[in-house]
């Protein structure tokens, strides 16, 4: 493992990390996580899986900080469940005999999970034997004589497969081929039915087209393929992430509807919030399914991925003071960021747990090779290199790296975006015409200081679509949507005409600010966010 120091400065991305931070450490309350074990519940309990990412947040803040109470606050938490385990290993939480029923399975994988990485933070022996003990609880339940059927489950049979992330978490910590062994047959009898995670011909044909929990699966499948060395597991996860991009993302770098995968997904369409749809849940999993992706293939497309749901639908769904997430997102009207109290509060947690890992997806080093994945301002440190990225972005595209090296053999490579229709490179003030590859320019780097400067060109971009048979305009600005917003005057479906006449104004509380005759637009993640009671927001304009 390579250490490297990641600072991030002053940035959009900054000010939601420093937020969701602090309201780690003085908001949330670890007694309330330690209390989720105590007792059995009934068929709608599902606080284990956000108690789960909890522990996951208390590894990682103590991995980054080393600050005692991410680790005492885990703690906490993990002693509970020590003494709340049932004497089998099952921590699911649900009453006895609910234990294949609704959430109970994956309360279960993500307490464990939740576990593992505790342990992998921390060294706590109780939370590795806690969570050994509710992975043999698994083992014991589903390969056994006259084991159940793991896809009889809710949510179409996919509330059990979570425990094939949880089971190759353990595994990663472990080495214990048992847990291996329980992926192995797992996927093996899935490709038996209609659930075959490794065959299947389409993302719409498999039993089930729910997003966040699919997400979670084929990021155990991807996992499972590089651990055992399954190159068809390995290309599936790749398909399943291909067909989702080119068929579900949207503008806003989201997808679902209700929860669900749906036929022409990314199709222009008007979304309402009260449909459910873009459920931040599934933004988070298709960053998080990217970046796996990314660290086995190395490919720009998923860092183009990442950088769009990232800067358009995540930023924009974090309420302004970094306490909460919106849980689903339409593409008008108003920006709701509160989830429900006390029930239903995964978004909360799964955002939280994405800002928390921030600082690990901003640069790659493999200790010859860096790469800026997310550009922000920010610095990289590790031994004999250092990397100090300067910009605004993505206010505008301009990005300098100043770099000292001590190491043989390095180089950086500087990914060209999807939208970028062309690139001004200097090095060291000289001009330089590098061709990309595999959307990346590489630049070698010499013994001491190099200064590289890049543009990226791209002005606003228009695309007229058809929505009920009327035509409508979205627009953007490299990789940010931009929304209408009332909050500077326009009504909401007021029309715009061509030709389109965009000038840019200058931007307050918003990261960029135009006007397309004389209508305002801002980007899609600050749209509605102001006074999100009173401001109602539409990425689709109507065509006059």
């Amino acid at each position: 493992m390579i250490f490297a120091d990641v600072k991030l400065e002053k940035s959009v991305l900054e000010t939601v990390f420093c937020n969701i931070r602090k309201n780690f450490y003085n908001k949330i309350d670890p007694k309330v996580h330690k209390n989720v074990y105590i007792g059995r519940y009934n068929l709608r309990y599902a606080e284990p899986e956000f108690t789960g990412k909890y522990l996951d947040i208390c590894a990682h803040f103590y991995e980054l900080d080393k600050d005692d109470r991410a680790k005492n606050n885990g703690k906490m938490v993990v002693d509970s469940i020590r003494d709340n385990q049932r004497a089998d290993g099952y921590i699911g939480c649900l009453e006895d005999g609910n234990e294949l029923e609704a959430f109970s399975v994956w309360n279960h994988s993500f307490t464990l999970y939740g576990l593992i990485r505790f342990y992998e933070a921390t060294g706590d022996e109780v939370a590795l034997d806690c969570a050994n003990r509710a992975a043999e609880w698994l083992i014991s339940t589903f390969i056994c004589e006259n084991a159940p059927d793991i896809l009889n489950a809710t949510n179409d049979g996919t509330q059990h497969l979570s425990s094939i992330f949880a089971m190759m978490q353990i595994y990663r910590v472990t080495k214990n081929k048992n847990y291996l062994d329980y992926v192995d047959q797992v996927l093996n009898y899935c490709e038996t039915t209609d659930m075959n995670l490794v065959s299947f011909d389409s993302i719409l044909n498999l039993r089930s087209r729910k997003g966040i929990e699919m997400l979670i699966i084929y990021m155990g499948v991807l996992e499972y393929g590089m651990y055992s060395d399954c190159e068809k597991a390995v290309n599936a996860a790749e398909r399943y992430w291909q067909e989702i991009y080119e068929t579900q993302i949207r503008n806003t770098g989201n997808a679902t509807i209700r929860e669900l995968w749906t036929a022409g997904g990314n199709a222009p369409v008007l979304l309402p919030t009260d449909i459910h749809p873009n459920e931040n849940c599934v933004a988070v999993g298709w960053v998080e399914f990217s970046l796996k992706l990314f660290a086995v293939t190395g490919e720009a497309k998923y860092l183009d991925a990442i950088e769009q749901t990232l800067y358009n639908h995540l930023v924009g769904s974090v309420e302004a003071k970094g306490e909460d997430f919106a849980y689903y997102q339409g593409n008008f009207g108003k920006k709701e960021y509160r989830t429900n109290e006390g029930m239903y509060q995964c978004c909360r947690y799964r955002g939280f747990t994405l800002f928390t890992y921030l600082k690990d997806y901003i640069y790659h080093y493999n200790g010859e090779t860096v790469i800026p994945m997310v550009y922000t301002a920010s610095e990289f440190n590790t031994e004999g290199l250092s990397v100090v990225q300067k910009t605004e972005y993505p206010k505008s595209f301009n990005i300098s790296f100043e770099i000292k090296n001590q190491k043989e053999n390095q180089k950086i490579r500087i990914r060209i975006p999807k939208w970028c229709g062309g690139y001004l490179l200097t090095i060291d003030e000289e001009k330089k015409d590098i061709l990309p590859q595999d959307g990346y320019v590489t630049v070698e780097l010499g013994m001491g200081e190099t200064k590289i400067s890049i543009e990226f060109v791209s002005g606003v971009k228009y695309q007229i679509d058809k929505i009920d048979d009327k035509e409508y305009a979205s627009f953007t600005f490299g990789p940010l949507l931009l929304a209408m917003d009332t909050h500077f005057s326009n009504s909401l479906w007021e029309p715009v005409s061509e030709p389109f006449n965009i000038t840019r104004e200058e931007a307050g509380f918003e990261t960029v600010h135009f006007k397309c005759n004389q209508m305002h637009l801002v980007d899609f993640a600050s749209a509605g966010k102001l006074c999100p009671n009173e401001d109602v927001y539409s990425v689709f304009i109507p065509v006059e």
